[in-house]
């Protein structure tokens, strides 16, 4: 079980495939996205715009996070998180697939997941 929260409240699932469903239901160019098990951490936040998305990774509470890395990504792209506009180096940019591979492996594990790369922050 996990806890998807955003803009419009908190939404409990029952496995990764209904948190992933779920995900790409909602409008994500609104706001990010903050999953999570039935403990605030470790936790990821997901920011989507269109086909695009950036994942960061929380381990705590004490300030140990990464973010998504991608080396071949050359677009920028706009992103809404916590209400405001976020524009994060193109190198934090990864595509719809590798972010619904994230959030699963990331529900099956609730560790940072290994499907894609990390810069630590």
């Amino acid at each position: 079980m996990g806890i998807i929260s955003t803009n419009r409240g908190d939404f409990i699932f029952r496995s990764a495939d209904d948190a992933i469903k779920f995900v790409q239901a909602v409008p994500q160019e609104e706001s990010d996205i903050w999953i999570s098990g039935e403990q605030p951490y470790p936790c990821i936040s997901v920011c989507i715009n269109g086909k695009y998305a950036a994942v960061h990774f929380f381990q705590n509470d004490e300030g140990d996070m990464w973010l998504s890395y991608n080396d071949k990504n050359q677009k920028e792209v706009t992103f809404i998180a916590g209400g405001d506009e976020w524009k994060p180096d193109v190198n934090a940019i990864i595509s719809l697939p590798e972010v619904f591979s994230c959030i699963k492996e990331f529900l099956d594990t609730y560790g940072r997941p290994t499907c894609i790369q990390w810069q630590e922050l």
